[in-house]
């Protein structure tokens, strides 16, 4: 396996547009950045920090989020989400999240990531969910 450090970090910054609001994913009403919106944003700052440290055929998915969503953006926006690796237990990463936008602090928590081989966590779902080769 890759080798990660405790204090890898990543970023992700994003303009809040229309599609990333809570009224695009239904709740009508809503025209500020959606809760799932801003864990995807979470997830991509946490990929950030380690894609680059990936041996040929690794992959990394998201395993747990405990997340608060601390403060509204409205479309315009930006947000700005850094995720520090705190934790490694084997495959498993867990990140230190924190985020802001030009007002405030708009979330905190802890996101896992679990290195998996690709190949392998590819094949395991094919044959969970009975997919064709490819």
């Amino acid at each position: 396996m890759t080798q990660f450090t405790v204090g890898m970090k990543g970023v992700h910054s994003v303009r809040v547009e229309p599609q990333h609001t809570a009224h695009a994913l239904g709740n009508i009403g809503v025209p500020v950045l959606a809760t799932p919106m801003l864990i995807l944003f979470c997830e991509i700052a946490a990929h950030n920090a380690i894609y680059r440290s990936f041996k040929p055929g690794e992959g990394s998915v998201g395993y747990h989020n405990d997340l608060w969503h601390l403060a509204a953006t409205p479309v315009g926006g930006t947000v700005t989400i850094e995720a520090t690796i705190r934790e490694i237990d084997r495959k498993r990463l867990i990140f230190d999240i924190k985020g802001h936008d030009e007002r405030a602090q708009v979330v905190k928590g802890t996101h896992e990531r679990i290195v998996v081989d690709l190949e392998k966590f590819l094949a395991k779902l094919a044959e969970q969910y009975k997919l064709p080769s490819s």
